[in-house]
C-alpha cells in the first residue's frame, strides 16, 4: 500500500501513478436512440381542415344570431315600456288638471232682469276624427272661481271678476288648455250675464289658431317664442279622446226615455251631473303607424289598432242636486 493511500493529502509520486491501474470507463444505462419508423399519431397534427373551420363558423353565426334577436327583442320591449310609461305620466296629469278645473267649476242659476237672450255657461264637444287640418275645437268650457296665477293682460283691475273661463281644445290631434280672467266691459253697476262674460272669451279661443301652431312649435323648438293674451299651455301633443256628460234631459234640450240624457255636444246653462272622457295617447311611432292604417278597416288593421297608443278614461261626478263641487 502505497504512501499516498494512507495519507490521502500527501502527493503521489511518478513510480505510483504509472503502477496505479486505470480505472474502466463509466457505462451508462441509456442505450442510444434510434430513428422511430412508425408515422406520428394524427392527433398530434396541427391545424384544423376547411370542413371543421365552416362548421365552427355556421355555429358561431347561429349563436350570435340567436343573441341579436334575444337582444332586440328586450330593446324593443325596454322602449315600449318607458313611451308607455311617460303616456301614462301625461294621462294622470291631465286627469288630474281637469279634475282641479271641474271642481272649480261655477254657473249662473240666476235669472235675467232684462229680455236679452241668455247665454250658455257650460260647453262640451267631442272631435271630429275628420276635422280639417288647423281648425280649433273646444272640446270643453266652463267659468270656476279665480286663480292667482292667471294671466290678465289688458283688462282693468277695478272691473276684475274673482273668476276665470277655462277651455279645453284640440287642434291638429293636440290638447290645449287656456284660462282666461273675466271682467265686466262697463262697471260693477251694470253687471252682465256669466253666460255674455264666457260666450267673448270663447269667441277669442275659437279664433285663436295661430296662438295653437305658436304652442306646438315651442314643444318641438324651445327656442320659438309664443305670444299670447291668457294663460295657456300644451297638455298632450298626440291625442285622440272622446267626451260625453250626463244631466237631466230637461237641460239637455233632448228626448229621452228617462229623467237622465247622455249626449256628446251640449251648451247647458247649468252643470252636468257627471263628465265620461275617453283617450288614447300615442308615442311618435305609435301614432305614425297608426297614420298608416287610421282608415283602414281590415280586420287586421283592426287588431293593430288596438295595440298602438295607451287607452285611458276617467269619470268626474258632480253633486246630483245644486252645488258645484265634484
Amino acid at each position: 500500500m502505497t504512501l499516498s493511500r494512507l495519507f490521502p493529502g500527501t502527493r503521489r509520486t511518478a513510480a505510483e501513478d504509472r503502477s496505479a491501474p486505470a480505472c474502466p470507463p463509466l457505462k451508462s444505462d441509456r442505450s442510444p436512440t434510434r430513428p422511430s419508423s412508425r408515422p406520428p399519431h394524427p392527433s398530434s397534427r396541427s391545424g384544423m381542415t376547411m370542413v371543421e373551420l365552416v362548421a365552427a363558423l355556421a355555429l358561431f353565426v347561429i349563436i350570435l344570431g340567436s343573441l341579436l334577436t334575444v337582444l332586440d327583442s328586450a330593446t324593443n320591449l325596454w322602449s315600449a315600456s318607458r313611451s308607455q310609461q311617460r303616456e301614462q305620466l301625461v294621462a294622470d296629469t291631465v286627469a288630474g288638471i281637469l279634475a282641479a278645473d271641474l271642481c272649480e267649476a261655477v254657473t249662473d242659476n240666476g235669472t235675467p232682469t232684462n229680455s236679452t237672450a241668455v247665454k250658455p255657461t257650460f260647453y262640451l264637444q267631442t272631435p271630429a276624427s275628420n276635422a280639417a287640418p288647423g281648425e280649433v275645437t273646444i272640446v270643453l268650457g266652463f267659468v270656476r272661481t279665480a286663480s292667482p296665477r292667471t294671466l290678465a293682460t289688458g283688462i282693468d283691475g277695478s272691473l276684475h271678476l274673482s273668476l276665470d273661463a277655462v277651455f279645453y281644445t284640440v287642434y291638429d290631434n293636440a290638447l290645449f288648455r287656456h284660462v282666461l280672467p273675466l271682467a265686466y266691459t262697463a262697471s260693477f253697476a251694470e253687471p252682465e250675464p256669466l253666460g255674455e262674460l264666457l260666450n267673448a272669451t270663447r269667441q277669442a279661443v275659437d279664433n285663436s289658431a295661430s296662438l295653437h301652431s305658436d304652442l306646438l312649435a315651442a314643444n318641438r323648438d324651445p327656442s320659438h317664442s309664443v305670444s299670447a293674451e291668457w294663460t295657456c299651455s300644451l297638455l298632450a301633443e298626440r291625442v285622440e279622446l272622446g267626451v260625453t256628460a250626463t244631466l237631466p234631459a230637461s237641460y239637455a234640450d233632448v228626448s229621452s226615455g228617462s229623467e237622465s240624457a247622455t249626449v256628446t255636444a251640449l251648451k247647458a246653462f247649468v252643470l252636468p251631473d257627471s263628465i265620461d272622457l275617453a283617450f288614447c295617447l300615442y308615442s311618435a311611432e305609435d301614432w305614425s303607424a297608426y297614420q298608416q292604417i287610421r282608415n283602414d278597416t281590415s280586420d287586421a288593421a283592426l287588431r293593430k289598432k288596438r295595440l298602438l297608443g295607451l287607452l285611458g278614461s276617467k269619470k268626474f261626478t258632480f253633486p246630483t242636486k245644486g252645488g258645484s263641487r265634484l
